[in-house]
């Protein structure tokens, strides 16, 4: 069996464009984790229609893309067609469907937030891919405080995150 399992490891690195994650957990996000969703959540498109900085929201959305050796992450409305998703227009034609490259870029930045992890120094310098399994297109619920920038995006500063794993439709 561990063989088996080191081969499927290796086969899985060999044929894809990235490293997959990583299951990790003991490490400073596990306090963050949450078994369930805390509350009542709303969607992305919802947050940003009229986002308050400061307040408690429990965001719901998809993984997008993952800032690289932090724990933050964009995530997009779950309304949104990803190009792995059933519907696709493109059906196949994008080898990494958690971009929304089907959607115009307009529509893909009105319906995206980030999700940041902190601690008394800023945001964990430890990547949020893999923790527990995390990947792209995961639909994530966190609980936290808006932030917003002098442009109006969004982020939340996470104080809690449960995830439910994406399930290709294809």
């Amino acid at each position: 069996m561990k063989h088996f399992l080191a081969v499927a490891t290796f086969l899985l690195v060999a044929c894809s464009q990235e490293t997959p994650p990583l299951s990790t957990t003991g490490g400073a996000l596990d306090n963050f984790f949450a078994a369930a969703p805390e509350g009542p959540s709303v969607t992305v498109l919802e947050a940003r229609k009229n986002p308050v900085a400061g307040s408690e929201l429990v965001l719901r959305g998809r993984v997008k893309d993952f800032v690289r050796g932090r724990a933050a992450f964009s995530v997009i409305d779950p309304s949104l067609i990803a190009c792995s998703d059933e519907g696709d227009p493109m059906e196949g034609a994008c080898e990494t469907p958690w971009d929304y490259c089907c959607v115009p870029s307009e529509e893909r930045a009105a319906a995206s937030a980030m999700v940041e992890l902190r601690n008394e120094q800023g945001v964990i310098k430890e990547s949020a891919q893999g923790f527990r399994g995390l990947d792209h297109l995961d639909t994530v619920v966190a609980r936290g405080t808006v932030e917003l920038d002098a442009n109006g995006n969004l982020t939340l500063v996470a104080r809690s995150l449960s995830f439910t794993k994406n399930v290709p439709t294809k």
